[in-house]
């Protein structure tokens, strides 16, 4: 049988049933042509990377390796949508689906004009927009990911982000070179290691999809999780490999605040924000 679920968000955050009986997307009528996924290679229009041997992988998730039966998992309470970070589909008892929740693809409660066939007035409840494309297709019998955007699953995939490609010498001297940066002490590019590499090439592709106004939000964003990072309204002070790690942190907007405790966290991890 096919099962609706949604991820809580967090480490800790658990799978909650949403429905059964449903099947929610299509497999894509495309994935033979998947090509193996190279952070070099920019997909056409429709393409699929793909990962193989999937359950072997560092990022393999726990909901993957195991049957699935609906009744191990909770139902899910009706205002729990704003602590959801992402859907799974599983359908014909060898496919996963996942899809990331962002908060434009969630509705509010909130009266509409209906044109669909006589026009009417009615209202809507809160809910969440599915998309008639996954982010992500597991297929079990495959043992193998299918995927469009690896910016798009890391947060789903968690430590997947380490298969993207590490900014080269020119990248990360030019990006230590922009306005928002100002460089302090011995730090420089030759400084900057594999690890930052890898998260400011992904950081360097979430900028130019950004237009000057999301970025000023984006560094405000930033120096209100981490203002141990200096900012002067204008650049951060960049000193060290973890003053460096922390921006790049805030480009990909990982940090949050819980909904009950309310404390500051790093996505992915544990670690309070002091």
């Amino acid at each position: 049988m096919d099962h609706l679920f949604a991820k809580e968000k967090g480490r800790l955050g658990q799978y909650l049933k949403l429905l059964s009986a449903k099947s929610i997307y299509q497999l894509p009528d495309n994935l033979d042509s998947a090509v193996e996924y190279v952070a070099s290679y920019k997909l056409e229009d429709g393409e699929w990377y793909m990962i193989r041997d999937f359950s072997n992988r560092d990022f393999f998730l726990e909901i993957l390796k195991n049957p699935i039966n609906s009744c191990d998992f909770p139902t899910i309470e009706s205002d729990a949508v704003e602590n959801l970070e992402y859907i799974c589909s599983y359908q014909n008892q060898n496919e996963f689906y996942f899809q990331r929740i962002f908060k434009s693809r969630v509705l509010r409660k909130h009266r509409i004009i209906d044109f669909s066939k006589e026009m009417k007035i009615h209202e809507t409840g809160e809910g969440i927009i599915i998309n008639s494309v996954p982010d992500a297709v597991y297929v079990r019998s495959a043992d193998t990911l299918y995927f469009q955007k690896l910016e798009t699953i890391s947060p789903i995939f968690k430590g997947i982000e380490k298969l993207y490609r590490e900014a080269t010498k020119e990248e990360v001297e030019n990006f230590l070179s922009k306005k928002f940066i100002r460089l302090t002490g011995d730090y420089d590019a030759s400084k900057v290691g594999k690890a930052n590499r890898h998260r400011l090439a992904m950081a360097n592709d979430t900028l130019r999809s950004l237009n000057k106004d999301q970025k000023g939000k984006l560094f405000k964003y930033t120096n209100q999780y981490y203002p141990g990072l200096e900012y002067d309204g204008k650049s951060f002070s960049i000193g060290s490999e973890e003053d460096l790690k922390n921006l790049l942190f805030g480009i990909e907007q990982r940090y949050y605040t819980t909904p009950v405790t309310k404390e500051k966290r790093v996505a992915n991890s544990v670690k309070t924000i002091e």
